[in-house]
């Protein structure tokens, strides 16, 4: 196995073992309502405050539709709030209602407590080596970005 093919099969080994560590592919995230997509979302529209749908389209690579099934039922859950740009209307800006910005709060709040759990036994050198680890795999795969 040459080098490039032993860090694909390391790249998945990785993956599969974060994804279910994580708990990515239970479909109630977090034993929540929402999808790990549909949680990344409401973190995107509260990142960016007022957005624009094709920004998370573009920062998420999504597909469009997805994306838009995905906030209409927001929408009708009073998550998000969707406005029409005075400027460009073919522009739609999403934002977080008073109950979505609440709930995507209590999400975060969730997942900073499962990392938690999960790091709870580590050093604090481990935890040095595992941040240097993680800055490193986002130094070396997001170059491009």
């Amino acid at each position: 196995m040459d080098k490039q093919e032993k860090t694909i099969h390391e790249i998945r080994k990785f993956n599969r073992f974060y994804t279910v560590s994580m708990g990515f592919l239970d479909s109630n995230y977090l034993d929540t309502q929402y999808s790990v997509v549909e949680t990344r979302i409401l973190f995107e529209i509260q990142k960016n405050e007022r957005c624009i749908q094709n920004d998370i389209v573009k920062e998420m690579h999504i597909d469009k539709s997805y994306l838009s099934r995905i906030i209409k039922g927001f929408c009708k859950n009073d998550l998000v709030r969707k406005e029409k740009s005075g400027e460009d209307k073919r522009a739609t800006f999403v934002t977080l209602t008073e109950k979505g910005a609440a709930e995507t709060e209590r999400l975060i709040e969730l997942t900073n407590q499962q990392i938690k759990e999960k790091i709870s036994g580590l050093s604090a050198e481990e935890c040095d080596r595992l941040c240097s680890a993680l800055d490193t795999v986002i130094s070396i795969l997001g170059r491009d970005e």
